[in-house]
């Protein structure tokens, strides 16, 4: 008899948790959950050119969002940002050559800065203050109509 409830509870218990996948399937909302790209958000193509340029953004994603980090299809991870006085596209190594953090930009001073121990450097690449020693690199970077295409060296 003990036997008997004990199955009877395990074979109860088995059959919710089996259900229980499938009710919460059936209770999910299938609209977009916001994770997709908008209709606005372009998908380019961000592989290796024969030239050595890759597509890393559109111009339409840089004026929304005023810099853009690349971090992943790129060989090197790689900010682009407008220079204030041209208008003009630069892409440099976003990593600090100090401990390699990840450097930003400072509208207001119009400076590049290392948030982990205090580096700056001009928007060129160039060391403003240390303790870096050494430059960022510049890649190389142009416009094919409504993409940034950088030159990663």
């Amino acid at each position: 008899m003990v036997f008997r409830r004990q199955f009877l509870s395990w074979f109860g218990i088995g059959a919710i948790a089996s259900f229980l996948p499938v009710a919460l399937a059936a209770c999910q909302d299938n609209s977009k959950t916001g994770n997709e790209p908008s209709s606005q958000e372009e998908k380019i193509d961000t592989s290796l050119r024969p030239d050595g340029f890759q597509a890393l953004a559109t111009t339409t994603q840089l004026e929304e969002q005023g810099t853009i980090i690349d971090r992943k299809n790129a060989a090197k991870s790689v900010l682009i940002f407008r220079l204030p006085e041209t208008g003009e596209i630069a892409a440099i190594n976003a990593m600090c050559t100090h401990q390699g953090c990840t450097v930003e930009l400072d509208d207001a001073s119009q400076a590049l800065f290392c948030p982990c121990h205090g580096s700056q450097f001009n928007l060129a690449g160039d060391v403003a203050t240390g303790p870096a020693t050494e430059p960022l690199d510049r890649f190389d970077v142009k416009q094919e109509d409504n993409l940034v295409l950088v030159k990663v060296t």
